[in-house]
């Protein structure tokens, strides 16, 4: 018995010596979300509900985006040496809502509304969306527009 338990565990190392080295830690893709309340209200309904990805990569971009009044607050809140903001400008319909949400492949990042599961009728209001991320430097970040 001691002899198939310890030939089952060597089949299993030896199994696991076979695998492809996973990537070190440096190289996994953190997305950071970032809280930000604009200066002025109205921003959200400029800039959200578009249905697109915006990367920005430095503060000028930043304050083209929403105003110099608003940039700063934003900026302060990434690396730009290490990192690039992205607006993720979305939108969905409810009660029940849809959920902003994100999947890594690689260095690629996909940002997707996810529908809600097993959900009726839709549509009696629309909400929309305006989230800011931080992101590495190096990734390619993209939208779905379409509702999964």
């Amino acid at each position: 018995m001691a002899s198939r338990i310890f030939s089952t565990s060597a089949f299993v190392l030896g199994l696991l010596a076979l695998m492809p080295a996973t990537s070190s830690a440096q190289d996994a893709v953190v997305v950071r979300a970032l809280k930000f309340m604009p200066k002025d209200p109205t921003t959200a309904f400029k800039i959200g509900g578009q249905g697109k990805l915006t990367t920005c990569t430095d503060a000028a971009a930043v304050e083209a985006l929403v105003g110099k009044d608003s940039a700063k607050a934003l900026t302060d809140l990434v690396d730009f040496a290490k990192e690039d903001l992205v607006l993720v400008s979305w939108t969905t319909s409810g009660p029940p809502d849809g959920v902003l949400k994100h999947e890594v492949k690689g260095r690629k990042l996909i940002f997707f509304v996810q529908g809600p599961g097993g959900a009726g009728v839709r549509g009696q209001r629309a909400r929309i969306g305006a989230d800011f991320f931080a992101i590495p430097k190096g990734v390619t970040a993209t939208f779905e527009a379409k509702e999964r």
